[in-house]
Formats: C-alpha cells, structure tokens, sequence
C-alpha cells in the first residue's frame, strides 16, 4: 500500500511539473512581449516595420503565416482525409500495413529535409514550369512554394490520426449498413465518416497548430520579404521566419527583442484560439 502511494505521489509530482514548465513558457513568453506591447499599443498590428526606427508593426508576418497555413490546410485536409478514408476502408493487407507505417515515418521527417527538398526541388519548378506556363514571373519562393511545402509536413499528421480514429469506429456499424441495401461508397461516407468526425477535426486542429509553428520549411522557400503577398506566386515572410532569423540581431536591442516575444506571444494565443474552437465543435458533436 505504502508503495502504491508512493507511485501515486511520484507520478503527480512529474505531472505537476509538465504543466509548470508549459505555464512558465506561457508566463515568460508574455512577460517578455510587455515592452513591445505597451510601447505599440494597436500599433503591433500595423504594417510598418523598422525595427531601428522603434516601429514593430507585425501586420505583414501576420499576414504571411495566414496565407501560407490556409494554402497548405488547402491542400492537406482533403489530400489528408481521402488518403486516410482509402486505407482504413478500401485498402486490404499488406498494402495498409505498408501504407500506414509508411506515412507514420514521414510524420516524423525532420522539417529541414523537407525545407532542402522545397529549395532544391519546388522553388525551381515553380519558377520555371507553373509561372511561366501562367503567364507569371516569379523568383520561386512565394506563398504557394512554402503552402505546397508545408503541406507535405501536414498530410502525415491528417493521415496518421484519421485512419485510427477511422479504424475504431465500430464494425457493427458498417454490417448494420450493408444490411439494408448501402454500398460500400454509402457506408464509407455517410456512417463511418461522421461516426469519426471528433476524431478528424482533433486531426485537423493539430495539423494546424503545426502550421502556424513550423519554422525551417517556411523559412527556406517563402522567400522572407517584408510586404503583404498579392498572389501564391509573390514571396512572404511569416511570424516564425521572422523569429528564426532575427532574433539573433535582436539580442542588444530590448525592445526589438520584445517585439519578437510579441510575435511568439501572437502565435501562440492563435494556437490556443484554435484549440478552444476544436473543443467548442467536438462538445457541440456531443451534444
């Protein structure tokens, strides 16, 4: 008994500690954007950015991240979804054990390979195949390179969870289906795709939250200028570009240092707004 408590205890106190750690990043990241924010005001949202000057408006990284992370939600959610539709529910053994390992390890692919692929591979084919037959002059690095690069990093993620969560759903459903006449396409989409619908949208919001904090993918192909983009073809600068790059140049300077702390700060309170609305979609699912 006495070393039951002690197991109990022991693996509170780690418990404990885990959520300590996450509330100081939290308390450390907002502590240090004061500065900036109080020097700014509204003014953190505007699109003018001389850091040298004192100006820190993040409007144009804002921006950039927004662009970028819907273009590869674009193109990931459904890449993702139907991918993950075919191997829990069409695809036989051993093809889905394949399948399913196979997207496991590209989930966990350092973000720098695939950033290397994206410089070496889809900025040049971007610039010299699409735009040219668009009708577009671009140097490669835009929105729809990081969008399109970012997206390989999203798919994975989508794939690995809905196929689980598309897995669980319980055969006696599908039996109960076929039963009364439904084809396979009938029971793939209107029973075991919205039995598994919590499931998917936990997906989809983690391959969010991901979005909007990778940093090397975006860095190496948006092409890191400072300007509002006005197509995927113009490059952009997203929030955590912004970050990687100057914070190092930042370190003498306290109030550009707090600035990128607001940046941080923005990023995460966004990360934070999305998993609050996945929480407000799964208890309305519920009810």
């Amino acid at each position: 008994m006495r070393w039951e408590s002690v197991k109990i205890s022991f693996t509170a106190a780690m418990a404990l500690m885990a959520s300590s750690v996450i509330f100081f990043i939290i308390f450390f990241v907002a502590v240090e954007s004061i500065p900036a924010l109080v020097k700014m005001g509204l003014g953190i949202f505007s699109s003018e950015w001389r850091p040298y000057q004192g100006k820190f408006g993040l409007l144009v990284f804002i921006v950039g991240t927004l662009c970028v992370s819907a273009l590869a939600l674009a193109v990931a959610v459904p890449l993702g979804i139907l991918t993950a539709v075919y191997i829990a529910e069409y695809c036989r053994e051993p093809l889905k054990s394949g399948l399913r390992m196979l997207f496991e390890i590209f989930a966990a692919f350092p973000s720098i390979v695939v950033g290397m692929w994206g410089y070496l591979v889809l900025v040049p084919i971007i610039r010299d195949v699409v735009a040219p037959l668009l009708g577009v002059q671009t140097r490669g690095y835009s929105v729809l390179a990081a969008g399109l690069a970012l997206s390989l990093m999203l798919t994975p993620t989508i794939v690995v969870i809905s196929e689980r969560v598309l897995s669980l759903v319980p055969q006696e459903l599908r039996e109960a289906a076929y039963a009364l006449g439904a084809r396979k396409s009938q029971v793939t989409f209107r029973i075991v795709l919205p039995h598994a619908f919590p499931g998917i949208c936990a997906a989809i919001f983690l391959a969010i939250g991901r979005a909007l904090g990778e940093t090397m993918v975006v860095l190496m192909v948006s092409g890191n200028s400072p300007k509002i983009p006005s197509s995927v073809f113009d490059s952009c600068y997203p929030l955590t570009a912004l970050i990687a790059n100057e914070f190092g140049f930042a370190a003498g300077f306290p109030l550009y240092r707090s600035a990128l702390f607001a940046a941080a700060l923005i990023l995460l309170l966004t990360a934070l707004i999305f998993v609050l609305a996945a929480r407000l979609i799964l208890r309305a699912r519920v009810v």
